[in-house]
């Protein structure tokens, strides 16, 4: 008696997906209609949609606008169609073809859920063998999701329920009924949960390769029903949003009401790109009707009333298959390379994120190979860093990135040495003397001093300096001590300079231990052997800086350049050629500039030499204080230039830059104690699920590749398609 019963319930369970396939069979007529949806059909079932966006169609509206009717309409499955709060959450109905005829009904739980939810929620399970059950199903499935309906419970879940359809001429099809969207709350429902609906329809809507099917209610006044605000909103195209009345036969007939929407439906009104239909669905008195019934009360009502006025192809539930169908079918051809392109993306994703992971490790040797891959991978890319080879991966540059230099370690080394250079140069020396006739380039008069005044500073130093020296000549000590006030902003400067280069390294290292390894190892390391390395770096390069900078501070001036003397030379030739010009100018409006050659000029000679001579006359005094000035200018200036280049060369070069490499390399790992093995090379629990989850995404999207490259050979498929597209009849 039980095998009877159970032939029998398989039997029915069999003629109720055969009867959803010759309902929905309209959706795919041609082969060339079912090759390019059965290849989505083939990624659905690998799972791929999990992970990149599939075609579907999704069935939106406010409360009651007739949503759940509509889709029975298309699909024949009996959705809960009462009044008022109605569709609770998310309901798929996935129409897969296969060779087992076979129905499924569980519920796949929202991200927010508790693990323990998840997996109460992943148990549901139910399977009907009679078209009556789905309500039950229904009820059964707001239990399990929470939805009591008792005093405190919730009253709208992010949780969905999954109805699978499979038999062999099943479509390759989604169909999506969401909960209606409201705007006041009520003893049932909140103003949160109106907040809940919306985000859950809008996140529907949001998947570019969902069909919106928006629906509005003749018998509800437009401005009411904000579904189509928000497809305009997300599609403001209108390439993927076709409008659906329905309720016609709920306006009085010769009615303004009937009049907007009539013109609505002529797209007159709110213009979509897809355009409108009108669908007459069962109602409380008839929702007994059989399909043949209901179709035949349908098609009399459009043919006796004022919505004859609309084009045959925009009435009725078999027409608007044929629309979505046809819409359906250009939107896949349209977004499968697209589809092809977000497989491929995710794989590449997977693959370095699993190469960041590593493989599962828990032995000590396990984490020892792990952490000396590791080393040996970040040695290198330190290595190319620094040498600015920048063929690896993990240098790729693209327009506007923010991060180049985080990555490309001598191309930052080399703009912070510059920008140093440039601020030694600018900023370098405490204060600017300016020539008196010339004006000072910095701003602020405390940065800067006009020569006589400085000059009158410069003769109470070689006072304070006098030593046996003969008197008219200056003690050389002057010229150091000089030097030694201009010198004061080296330090700050210097140490700035370090801290910049400091944090450049680190900022690499950051990004190194990013690149290839997980979060967790990456804290590991950075705080645990990286930063401590890099900050003895830091010191080892704070030692070397002051070991350079200290002669410059404490020790006489001392150099071999030829340069200081011929700076000298320079320094004084221009500031006596500025100077003969001025007092010619002063004596006869001439300079050896404005002087034409050959031209003879009447002038008193007598008084204009005399000027000249005395204009010209030596102040032994004034020589040796300018010399000496002048002296600790050109030594200042060789100097600065050696102290920059050994700032660079002997400090950030040798001592931190070069030794970057060293800082986690294979040598390193050697010697690491079993104490620090286990501690870099533990992983956590969630690098432990992380890594399951990537692997099982990675597979299910390798497999759904196979199938796009798999079709993409066997069609020849964009062309031949394209040339059967315009061969097909617009039914819209």
């Amino acid at each position: 008696m039980a095998r009877k019963q159970k032939s029998g319930h398989s039997t029915m369970a069999i003629n109720l997906a055969e009867q959803i396939s010759q309902k929905t069979s309209g959706f795919i007529q041609s082969s060339n209609h079912r090759d390019l949806l059965d290849i989505v059909d083939s990624l659905r079932s690998h799972g791929v949609s999990h992970y990149v966006d599939l075609p579907q169609i999704i069935v939106c509206g406010s409360q009651s606008s007739g949503k759940s009717s509509t889709l029975e309409s298309l699909s024949g499955i009996a959705f809960p169609t009462a009044e008022g709060l109605c569709t609770r959450f998310a309901t798929e109905l996935i129409l897969r073809r296969g060779e087992k005829p076979e129905i499924k009904v569980h519920i796949q739980p929202a991200a927010g859920r508790t693990e323990q939810e998840r997996i109460l929620l992943s148990a549901f399970a139910e399977k009907t063998n009679d078209h009556n059950d789905f309500p039950k199903i229904i009820e059964a499935a707001k239990e399990a999701m929470g939805l009591t309906g008792l005093e405190g419970s919730r009253i709208f879940s992010t949780d969905v329920l999954r109805i699978e359809s499979t038999s062999p001429t099943a479509p390759n099809l989604t169909l999506v009924d969401l909960p209606g969207l409201f705007g006041a709350s009520d003893k049932n429902q909140s103003d949160d949960d109106a907040d809940l609906v919306q985000d859950l329809v809008q996140s529907y809507m949001r998947q570019r390769r969902s069909i919106i099917l928006a629906v509005v209610a003749a018998d509800n006044p437009f401005t009411n029903q904000p579904v189509t605000k928000f497809a305009r909103n997300i599609d403001p195209s209108g390439l993927r949003t076709l409008g659906l009345i329905t309720k016609p036969d709920k306006i009085d007939r010769g009615s303004d009401s009937e009049s907007y929407y009539v013109e609505m439906a002529q797209n007159r009104n709110v213009k979509l790109n897809l355009g409108w239909h009108v669908l007459r669905n069962r109602g409380h008195a008839t929702a007994t009707d059989t399909t043949e019934e209901r179709d035949e009360r349908e098609a009399q009502f459009f043919t006796d009333s004022a919505w004859n006025a609309l084009d045959p192809a925009q009435l009725g539930v078999e027409t608007l298959r044929g629309r979505l169908r046809q819409v359906l079918w250009n939107h896949i051809q349209a977004g499968l390379p697209g589809v092809k392109t977000d497989v491929q993306a995710g794989i590449k994703d997977c693959r370095i994120k699993l190469t960041q992971l590593g493989k599962a490790r828990s032995t000590r040797g396990e984490k020892h190979t792990y952490l000396q891959r590791i080393s040996s991978r970040l040695s290198k890319l330190v290595r190319a860093a620094i040498d600015g080879v920048y063929s690896d991966r993990f240098f790729e540059s693209f327009p506007g990135q923010s991060d180049a230099f985080e990555r490309r370690l001598r191309a930052h080394v080399q703009k912070i040495l510059s920008d140093y250079a440039e601020k030694m140069r600018i900023d370098g020396h405490a204060l600017e003397i300016v020539e008196d006739d010339l004006k000072p380039t910095r701003k602020s008069s405390s940065r800067y001093v006009m020569r006589t005044e400085y000059l009158e500073e410069v003769k109470d130093l070689m006072v304070e300096c006098r030593g046996r020296e003969l008197p008219g000549t200056f003690n050389p000590l002057v010229v150091g001590d000089l030097f030694s006030r201009q010198c004061k902003p080296w330090e700050p400067i210097t140490q700035n300079l370090v801290e910049q280069i400091h944090e450049a390294a680190a900022k690499t290292f950051n990004k190194i231990t990013s690149d290839f390894g997980d979060e967790n190892t990456k804290s590991r390391l950075m705080k645990g052997h990286i930063q401590p390395a890099l900050y003895r770096l830091r010191q080892d390069l704070k030692a070397k800086v002051d070991e350079l900078l200290q002669p410059h501070l404490s020790i006489h001036p001392i150099t071999y350049n030829d340069y200081l003397t011929e700076s000298v030379q320079e320094i004084q030739t221009k500031r006596h050629d500025r100077h003969f010009d001025s007092l010619s100018q002063k004596l006869c409006a001439l300079t050896t500039e404005s002087a034409l050659p050959g031209k003879i000029y009447n002038m008193e000679m007598k008084s204009l030499l005399q000027g000249l001579q005395q204009g010209t006359r030596p102040n032994v005094e004034e020589y040796s204080a300018s010399l000496a000035a002048d002296v600790a200018e050109a030594y200042y200036q060789v100097a600065m230039k050696k102290f920059v280049d050994d700032i660079s060369v002997n400090a950030i070069e040798t001592c931190l830059i070069q030794r970057l490499p060293e800082v986690y390399c294979p040598d390193v790992v050697w010697d690491l104690s079993e104490e620090d093995v286990e501690r870099l090379g533990s992983e956590a629990d969630g690098t432990v699920v992380e890594r399951a989850e990537l692997t099982k995404k990675l597979a299910i999207l390798e497999e759904g590749l196979k199938d796009l490259d798999a079709f993409t050979a066997r069609s020849g498929a964009h062309a031949v398609t394209t040339a059967k597209l315009r061969d097909e009849p617009d039914l819209m």
